[in-house]
């Protein structure tokens, strides 16, 4: 729901989207298992896009591909080196952003589209650090909720 809920939400640079939704595959990547994230931001990414109405369309598959990347590097990176969550978002924000600019460019045959590339990252941060809070959080509700 938060994936269509943050298309509606105008974003400064054109097809993009402040990326809110990846904080529950950040939280699963951080606090449960590297199946569960990737089952998720496979999931996000379907049924947001059915709701959205831009199923298969190259936002759609940007989006996807991204999205399933950076939960398999979070996820390896959380347990493998000494990572916070803040920056396995900021790494998971970069991963996104740069295998969507990669299959974006792909599909429309040119690199003219990284000359946006620094602007997302930048403007990616804030919502990395808005995930890693979220994730934070959430991670508190649910030890308090079941422990």
């Amino acid at each position: 729901m938060v994936y269509v809920v943050e298309s509606v939400i105008p974003f400064p640079v054109p097809g993009g989207k402040w990326g809110f939704s990846n904080f529950l595959v950040l939280y699963l990547s951080a606090f449960s298992t590297l199946s569960d994230a990737v089952l998720l931001a496979v999931s996000k990414s379907l049924l947001g896009s059915v709701l959205s109405g831009s199923i298969f369309t190259p936002g759609f598959f940007m989006g996807f591909f991204g999205s399933i990347t950076a939960a398999l590097v979070q996820s390896v990176l959380s347990r493998l080196t000494p990572f916070s969550v803040l920056g396995l978002s900021i790494v998971g924000m970069v991963t996104n952003n740069l295998v969507q600019f990669l299959v974006g460019s792909v599909l429309i045959g040119s690199r003219a589209i990284y000359v946006l590339l620094p602007l997302v990252l930048v403007l990616g941060t804030f919502s990395a650090v808005a995930n890693a809070y979220l994730a934070v959080q959430t991670s508190k509700i649910v030890d308090n909720r079941f422990s």
